[in-house]
């Protein structure tokens, strides 16, 4: 019997720490994974209203090529009709495309009340495989990356299609939203969400143009704390919003820093999500935001303009 996995990823308050442990490990192995952000809790916004489209013109052209995250070709004949989705910032994007009703599946980390009915399959990472089998899936939507092996290899020999997503930027985020709506035949539909979303980060950016980029650094905890470096679409927020992220020379997405780093950099704030310790003195400049901005999906939007309205109050009274 296949039994669940799942060994390292909190629900709710235990997540946290032992995705710090894992992060710490693959830095060591080279540059960190950081899938495993999407199993954070979503964002508390209401999801963007589903932009309108006629049936006709929204519908996908099968059967069609695609190549996921993993550099796997996908032919599809049709549009699948049971998905399991283990990445809860791709599972919200469907409910906003308008397609909740082609979900079989879920995770335990997925908040949104409209999916409380789906049977859960556990975490994103490791998930139970019997219970995701029982689903009867003609696709499961799935992290990629290197910290679950196992997943992609038994989906594989159980003869159960994956696609994986993996949206490591911004930019990554609207060809997530995209290409999710070509999947399941919703790709007009899907491109006018993502020009929703690029047009709220532009409006952010216009916003806090001219002003003087307040010097950031974006721990995730741990000891010693990560922080969020040049590759992340943690980086790409800050930037976007009028802030000067200190640990733009990392060579990797995130990256341990002492205490000695942190207070040599000269940084005017130190954000962490909320219910987080940063484990620093109280005499470091340590604000807490919204733990919805570690969720690269649909609601970027908001929160570059939160961080946006941390670092320049002024533009927003």
């Amino acid at each position: 019997m296949i039994r669940n996995r799942l060994t390292g990823f909190r629900m709710m308050s235990l997540i946290r720490s032992a995705l710090l442990a894992t992060l710490v490990v693959t830095h060591s192995c080279g540059a960190p994974d950081l899938d495993s952000r999407d199993t954070l809790e979503q964002a508390a916004d209401p999801l963007p209203r589903p932009p309108q489209a006629s049936s006709a013109a929204e519908l996908t052209r099968f059967p069609f090529a695609i190549v996921d995250a993993a550099g796997v070709e996908h032919r599809l004949s049709s549009p699948p009709s049971r998905i399991v989705s283990l990445v809860p910032s791709a599972t919200e994007t469907l409910v906003a495309l308008g397609a909740r009703d082609l979900l079989a599946g879920r995770t335990d980390h997925d908040a949104d009340e409209t999916l409380a009915t789906l049977p859960s399959v556990g975490g994103g990472l490791h998930p139970d495989l019997e219970a995701l089998v029982a689903l009867s899936p003609d696709l499961v939507i799935r992290f990629a990356g290197r910290a679950d092996p196992t997943t992609p290899a038994q989906l594989d020999r159980l003869g159960i299609r994956h696609f994986a997503v993996r949206p490591d930027r911004l930019n990554d985020v609207l060809e997530v939203v995209k290409t999710l709506g070509k999947l399941v035949g919703r790709g007009e539909r899907a491109r006018a969400l993502a020009a929703q979303i690029e047009n709220e980060l532009a409006e952010v950016k216009n916003l806090v143009k001219g002003q003087e980029p307040v010097r950031v650094a974006y721990l995730v905890g741990g000891r010693p704390p990560l922080v969020a470096g040049p590759s992340s679409f943690i980086h790409d927020l800050m930037e976007l919003a009028g802030g000067d992220n200190v640990f733009a020379d990392l060579t990797s997405r995130y990256a341990p820093a002492s205490l000695e780093e942190l207070m040599a950099r000269r940084i005017d704030l130190i954000l962490v999500a909320s219910g987080t310790s940063s484990g620093l003195p109280g005499r470091m400049p340590v604000r807490q935001v919204p733990q919805s901005i570690e969720i690269p999906g649909i609601h970027v939007g908001g929160s570059a303009r939160r961080l946006a309205g941390i670092f320049h109050p002024e533009v927003f009274r």
